[in-house]
């Protein structure tokens, strides 16, 4: 039988096309022509928005892009200063200990010495700033490039701007060790203010005669050349007149400005006072963190000023201000030609339709009946095909439905059997070796209810899965977890493993037994990893709270999860056990839990996991769930 609603469509298709074809050309029509101008207005101001965004998000993410590169390096400066001072002073290391091996059975000591000292006093490095010192443990002074008078002579006593006897601390650092780096301040010799700098050295045990040989950078000066060679790399960088970097200091200084064209003199010479008032401009946007700022500037061989918009950054840390911008006259021009070519592609539509719509009428006046007669035919089919294949999918997601219930149940009741197993078995022989007392029987009965009670919950909330009636409640996250761990820790203690809790009493509206279910799979999970591995056997539980989220980080050692297959592990059936062990749907139900039934998000990754002093490969597990 065809509803109402359908009879009704089929009427339409067969009475009305033709009217509502010709009708809607001629409206069309019409409102083209008469919006013609209006659209043409819109799609150029459309144009000209979208060549600004896009220019403003290249020259911000350019600017962004470079900031987080000078960020990167400055974070990496010491990392790199430390390991060109250890690369020096291993070259000069192993110099000497060339040297001894080559001549300790041949020549004097004295003779070793002067080689080894010769080889090494004129190596000099980073510029010429680098070289190499040598100390004895007793505090004598072997060799000291920048200053031969010192050597032999002792710098036991010798102090830093702070008072740090550095002598007693190099050796201090090196007690039991190889080798070790060291930290100082102390004042440049060619600076005049007599400022404290930050100094890192670098020492090497030379064992033959028990002597250290070191060397030491001012972190300031190493930084200078960092900046230089960011400089350098900025300098080349692909650039043109309208897209080019420019970097000023807060001194009023052009640092860098490079534009393969020269057009633009901004900033080369701040010789007016609007000159001067834009740098201010731009040096309070580039403190508030940084932003977006047109201005009128002249270009070289022109009196007519051009409109310019800069995105400027301040890099605090080095006083630099880090600029891109555009010329706006030169988007003008490319929005202008993109009207003329709208202009004339609005044109050709307009015949274009005028034509298709007289074609289109006189075609569909030939086929309306055609396609209404066969319309209803099909639409007469295809309600046929819809109520069969509608049985059919139901047919087949109730026995998908039940299967995976029935696969769920088994999984879950595995371990509360085992518990119930477990106790039964413990009671009778404590019972033949009349050990039982009274606290233990209860306790063990008790135990036996729990699980027998969790297998009966297991089947309900299961069932819930399917039904429209359940409902969230508000329950607090540390009593789930205590009902949690009364349902499991039998298990738990009977495979050894310990939990570490942090656990904050926070609230959740959402559907506690779910949760729990989810919790459980995920222990269970981590239990069946500990097969066959080692103690320790650690789960680490923690929540936290961030915004309007409370976040549970379920963390083990067990081994973690190979990286080519841990993508996969959530997949239904797809499990690293074997098939008497495992069914492959625990963590596939628990995100179908977490993610479908809770609306949070559930994530599983590798990690290292620190546990008394030791480190260890585990996976962990993370629940998002709002609060």
């Amino acid at each position: 039988m065809i509803y109402k609603n359908e009879k009704s469509l089929i009427n339409i298709i067969k009475y009305t096309p033709l009217i509502f074809i010709i009708t809607l050309s001629l409206i069309i029509t019409l409102f083209l022509y008469a919006d013609k101008q209006h659209e043409l207005e819109k799609e150029k101001k459309a144009t000209q928005d979208e060549f600004l965004k896009r220019n403003q998000d290249f020259v911000k993410t350019e600017v962004e892009n470079l900031y987080d590169l000078i960020l990167r390096t400055q974070a990496k400066t010491e990392e790199k200063l430390k390991q060109s001072i250890k690369e020096r002073v291993y070259e000069a290391n192993n110099i000497a200990t060339r040297i001894y091996n080559e001549n300790k059975d041949t020549k004097s000591k004295d003779e070793i010495i002067k080689m080894i000292k010769d080889a090494i006093v004129d190596i000099r490095f980073n510029n010429g700033r680098g070289y190499i010192f040598i100390y004895t443990f007793d505090y004598d002074c072997i060799l000291l490039p920048i200053n031969r008078a010192n050597e032999g002579k002792s710098f036991y006593n010798f102090q830093d701007s702070d008072g740090f006897y550095l002598g007693r601390e190099m050796v201090k650092s090196l007690q039991g060790k190889d080798e070790a780096f060291l930290t100082w301040r102390f004042p440049k010799p060619d600076d005049t203010s007599k400022q404290d700098f930050k100094k890192i050295g670098f020492n090497v045990h030379f064992k033959p005669y028990d002597w250290f040989i070191g060397s030491g950078e001012y972190v300031v000066d190493f930084e200078e050349n960092m900046k230089k060679e960011l400089l350098e790399y900025i300098s080349n960088l692909k650039s043109s007149e309208n897209n080019y970097f420019f970097i000023l200091d807060y001194d009023k200084k052009t640092l860098f400005q490079k534009v393969d064209n020269i057009v633009d003199k901004s900033f080369q010479e701040l010789d007016t006072k609007e000159e001067n008032k834009l740098f201010d401009e731009i040096f309070d946007l580039s403190k508030n963190g940084g932003g977006f700022i047109s201005y009128d500037y002249k270009i070289i061989d022109s009196e007519i000023p051009l409109r310019k918009t800069s995105y400027a950054k301040g890099l605090f840390s080095w006083k630099w201000i880090i600029g891109k911008g555009f010329y706006d006259d030169y988007l003008n021009q490319i929005i202008e030609k993109k009207s003329i070519e709208l202009n004339k592609e609005f044109n050709k539509k307009i015949k274009n339709i005028l034509f298709f719509a007289s074609l289109l009428t006189l075609i569909l006046l030939f086929i309306s009946i055609y396609i209404s007669k066969l319309l209803e035919k099909k639409f007469q089919n295809y309600k046929l095909e819809i109520n069969t294949q509608e049985h059919i999918l139901s047919q087949q997601s109730k026995m998908a439905a039940m299967g995976e219930m029935l696969g769920n149940i088994a999984h879950q009741w595995r371990q509360p059997l085992s518990v119930i197993t477990t106790v039964a078995t413990g009671m009778k022989l404590q019972k033949e070796f009349d050990t039982l007392d009274d606290k233990t029987f209860e306790e063990s009965i008790q135990n036996i209810t729990n699980s027998a009670l969790y297998l009966s919950e297991t089947i309900d909330d299961f069932r819930n899965f399917f039904k429209t009636d359940k409902y969230k409640t508000t329950f607090n996250i540390k009593n789930t977890f205590d009902k949690l761990f009364k349902l499991t820790s039998a298990q738990f203690k009977n495979h050894e493993i310990t939990f570490v809790n942090e656990i904050n009493n926070y609230e959740l509206f959402n559907y506690e037994n779910e949760f729990i279910q989810a919790l459980i799979n995920i222990l269970n999970n981590s239990k069946d990893a500990f097969e066959n591995k080692e103690a320790p056997k650690v789960i680490f539980i923690s929540t936290n709270k961030q915004e309007n989220k409370v976040i549970i980080k379920i963390t083990d050692n067990a081994g973690g999860i190979d990286e080519k297959i841990i993508d996969k592990v959530c997949e239904p059936y797809f499990t690293t056990k074997h098939q008497a062990k495992g069914t492959g749907i625990g963590l596939f139900m628990t995100e179908e839990i977490i993610v479908k039934h809770l609306e949070g998000n559930f994530s599983i990754k590798n990690v290292n996991v620190d546990y008394e002093n030791k480190s260890y490969k585990g996976i962990e597990i993370t629940i998002e769930l709002d609060s």
